[in-house]
């Protein structure tokens, strides 16, 4: 049983019950919060592309630039098949006919990149997420468990009470490579009477129980002279989303800027009035020749 801690189960926060979703009135709190986290992810890896495209030309970016290299690192993800219900319905099947164990496939690394910089005496912080890589997986024996989940969290989690599940296909596809899988989030409580939800994610690993409380805001690209070209701000534009579709990732930082995402497209973005009001796009306007 001990190897399937290798699985990938890890706890986080639970979104606060005041965060404010798109209007998908037709999807389970479950079902939100899991596609939340994997919009979060999209966008993610598209900001790192645009600073990576903007620290080796800055002012000399132009859009075409810019496009490609966002076309090289397109992620796209679709997630379907969605069973939302009570832990005790699924508690006696086994735990691979929930999950996709691995066989050795490819998985999808994508590491933390914390992102700062210095302007005016003033310094920017991010966290933000390095380009992804595709590596050669493991099967680590995996595939030959005939364990249910019970039995699983028997042993991995004997503390924690879930009480509520969402079960869904993932396909994913970037860089030429694909991979289509099950994934599985569990929603309950920790011994203390915490909120906790439990992912697993065989091929993306942790990356989308991170993002359910992580802040992806873009704050070096618009708060910054870094964001300031011209392409930058026209791939900005074109990535405005309506107000009623921003969130906050967790109660504590009810103040901080975040991203607004369709949730049904898993598309993000940010809302109008953040781009109006922020630094970058009020110093370019200052620039501009016609003001």
């Amino acid at each position: 049983m001990k190897p399937l801690l290798r699985i990938g189960l890890c706890f986080l926060g639970l979104l606060s019950s005041s965060v404010a979703f798109a209007a998908d009135n037709g999807m389970s709190p479950e079902e939100r919060t899991v596609r939340m986290a994997y919009a979060k992810i999209v966008f993610a890896v598209q900001v790192q592309t645009v600073e990576q495209a903007v620290h080796q030309k800055h002012r000399k970016l132009d859009t075409p630039a810019l496009e490609s290299a966002l076309d090289k690192n397109d992620m796209r993800i679709t997630l379907s098949g969605f069973t939302v219900g009570d832990v005790s319905e699924i508690a006696q099947r086994n735990i691979q006919d929930l999950v996709s164990l691995p066989h050795g496939e490819d998985v999808l690394v994508i590491s933390d990149a914390p992102n700062s910089f210095k302007e005016h005496g003033k310094i920017t912080e991010e966290t933000s997420v390095a380009i992804p890589a595709w590596q050669p997986g493991s099967s680590g024996g995996l595939s030959t468990v005939s364990s249910t989940l019970a039995e699983v969290l028997a042993v991995n989690q004997p503390t924690d009470i879930f009480e509520r599940y969402a079960a869904f296909n993932v396909a994913i596809s970037y860089q030429g490579r694909a991979r289509k899988y099950r994934a599985l989030v569990l929603f309950g409580k920790d011994a203390n009477g915490a909120n906790q939800v439990l992912v697993t994610d065989t091929v993306l690993g942790s990356v989308p129980q991170d993002m359910v409380t992580r802040s992806i805001y873009p704050a070096i690209l618009l708060g910054t002279s870094q964001g300031e070209v011209p392409a930058v701000l026209s791939w900005f534009e074109s990535k405005q989303m309506p107000a009623t579709s921003c969130t906050r990732s967790t109660q504590e930082a009810q103040s901080a800027q975040d991203v607004c995402c369709d949730l049904s497209a898993l598309k993000c973005g940010i809302s109008a009035d953040d781009l109006r009001h922020s630094a970058a796009y009020l110093d370019a306007r200052t620039q501009s020749p016609d003001n």
